[in-house]
């Protein structure tokens, strides 16, 4: 049986590894973390969402008191919303990749402050309804022209920015034409779903974050549990002590993971965090 004495700080993913992309009720999880909490065990949500796109019933946990979001551009102590880590894509660079993804198919997305927003200046494009995370994500988005958003103050600095389609092929230009940029060596490309392209700045990571925060604390990685599911979460698995991915993940990632377990829709990794209890 895992020795899991020794772990402090658990940074753990929320869509595909906490949260079915199908959706469930997050109430028995918010009371888990809770028990960790109350535990004396840190839990912290590493996720590549904006801190106001984190679902309420975690958010709203009790003595929750920081979150790693957009991939790691961001550490926050969500006790008084201050800032401790930060590594963003400048507006300048965001500018230059708004002008690039408005070549293809699909819809280009940013997060700013936390809040996630959609570019429509050349139209809305179709998503994949069956996912009820990204449905959930895309009812709640700010739509606009990402050009006149990043001209307004508050845009000097974006979290992260990213692309969704509904046509894998369209990743695959991207990918492939992307590296010709002259600002490629900026940039930190990642997924964390077949129906999209996460772009953060180069430096961001959710492996590096949780590593800073958790060294801020007085911890090491020995002193770690890292949970995750995809390609954005592979750094955070590397990064820990003990790192578990459920089945339901990628190949790479469960390579990565020191434990598997049971798909996210039979709540493996909930369970399995419920051993340090």
């Amino acid at each position: 049986m895992q020795d899991l004495s020794h772990i402090k700080i658990i940074f753990s993913d929320i869509d595909g590894t906490l949260l079915p992309f199908t959706g469930k009720d997050l109430r028995p999880t918010a009371r888990l973390i809770r028990e960790l909490l109350e535990a004396g065990i840190l839990f912290v949500p590493c996720t590549g969402r904006g801190t106001g796109n984190i679902p309420k019933e975690i958010l709203q946990v009790p003595g929750l008191r920081y979150a790693v979001t957009a991939n790691g551009a961001l550490v926050t102590d969500l006790t008084n919303g201050q800032v401790l880590w930060k590594r963003m894509v400048s507006r300048e660079l965001a500018g230059k990749l708004t002008r690039f993804l408005r070549k293809y198919d699909g819809n280009a997305y940013l997060y700013r402050h936390g809040e996630h927003h959609l570019d429509v200046a050349l139209g809305e494009k179709p998503f994949d309804t069956s996912n009820k995370s990204l449905v959930a994500w895309r009812d709640s988005v700010v739509k606009c022209d990402f050009l006149k958003l990043l001209e307004e103050a508050e845009s000097e600095w974006i979290d992260k920015m990213g692309f969704a389609s509904i046509d894998p092929h369209q990743f695959e230009r991207i990918l492939q034409d992307v590296p010709r940029e002259e600002f490629f060596d900026e940039l930190l490309i990642t997924t964390s779903g077949d129906w999209n392209i996460e772009i953060n700045a180069a430096g961001a990571s959710k492996g590096d974050a949780a590593l800073w925060l958790a060294k801020e604390l007085g911890f090491g990685p020995e002193d770690m549990l890292c949970a995750g599911d995809n390609m954005n979460d592979l750094s955070m698995l590397l990064a820990g002590g003990i790192s578990v991915a459920p089945e339901n993940a990628l190949p790479a990632v469960k390579e990565a993971a020191t434990v598997v377990v049971p798909d996210c829709k039979e709540d493996g990794v909930e369970n399995f965090l419920r051993k340090l209890l």
